[in-house]
């Protein structure tokens, strides 16, 4: 089961009313938009945005059933198109959130190699296909980017997206590596970065695969480019504060995993504010309570934060 991570601080923070309009941009399993909707209801709207359509598919099965059911709106597309789909849908957001962990589908279920506990095909991709420049174009997996990439191109992205200290000889060794034999599946790789590794780096709490299976997903999905992209056009279509009405502006939350993401999305936060399109609803880093990390491991890595709209 899929544990939204930080969801008693989302809901604090974002601080939904009823009558509300909030987009979760990164619907995942919908841990985080059941709690706001029953916040926003009767009359609110969540709009949620999936990428991946089979995740969509199974949360618009369980919301079936719900008496909240139609207080959703939920769009099968990349959260970098979300000025778009707010157009469509006439949609004025109060509140957005991404949470732009790995959902637990995708590790335990989705079959697609992002676990380098199972041994499945190396695809990684979140869908089949991305929009770039108002077309759609094939995504590569994992395994044609392992195969494919040369040895500094490999080396360039296992030491900048997975920060990586031993990128170059894991680089070295999977070129060497698929001359004889494509490497295709999640073991296959994993044994290839074994062999890359030195012995005292395999006895680290944190599993001598981890940084290398984090470029490749980041890789394989422009992740930290769409959420420069997302999160950017998400301050654009925020409503905005309006003093009169005694309204504050729009909040947009963002949870990240890794120092990576946290950082792009410190400098876009920083940046706006300097621009003074936003302001920090609180300038430190929340993360998870300790019981929180005790009850859901996964969450450890976590970290949020808000910005409001001026």
């Amino acid at each position: 089961m899929h544990k939204p991570v930080l969801l008693k601080e989302v809901v604090e923070y974002l601080d939904p009313k009823p009558g509300d309009q909030i987009i979760d941009a990164t619907l995942d399993g919908g841990g985080h938009a059941m709690a706001l909707v029953e916040k926003i209801a009767p009359d609110g709207r969540v709009l949620g945005i999936e990428w991946d359509l089979e995740l969509l598919k199974e949360f618009e099965s369980k919301v079936k059933s719900s008496k909240l059911k139609d207080n959703f709106i939920l769009v099968n597309d990349s959260y970098t198109n979300i000025e778009s789909i707010v157009r469509e849908y006439n949609f004025r957001p109060n509140g957005i959130l991404f949470d732009l962990g790995l959902s637990s589908w995708h590790y335990e279920r989705s079959g697609r190699g992002f676990s380098f506990k199972r041994d499945e095909p190396l695809d990684m991709r979140y869908n089949t296909y991305r929009e770039v420049k108002g077309k759609n174009e094939k995504v590569k997996t994992a395994a044609e980017i392992v195969n494919t990439y040369s040895k500094k191109e490999l080396e360039k992205i296992i030491r900048e997206y997975g920060e990586e200290q031993f990128a170059e000889s894991i680089a070295k060794n999977v070129v060497r590596t698929r001359k004889v034999e494509p490497i295709l599946k999640t073991s296959e790789l994993v044994e290839v970065i074994g062999d890359s590794v030195p012995f005292w780096y395999k006895r680290r709490k944190i599993h001598f695969a981890t940084k290398t299976f984090q470029a490749l997903r980041i890789e394989v999905n422009a992740e930290l480019k769409n959420i420069e992209k997302g999160v950017s056009s998400a301050i654009n279509i925020l409503e905005p504060a309006c003093p009169e009405q005694g309204r504050r502006g729009g909040r947009v939350a963002v949870i990240s995993f890794h120092g990576l993401e946290d950082k792009m999305v410190r400098e876009i936060f920083k940046k706006k504010a300097k621009e003074g399109v936003v302001k920090f609803v609180i300038k430190r880093t929340i993360k998870p309570s300790w019981e929180e990390q005790k009850a859901n491991p996964r969450s450890r890595s976590a970290k949020l934060k808000i910005a409001e709209k001026l």
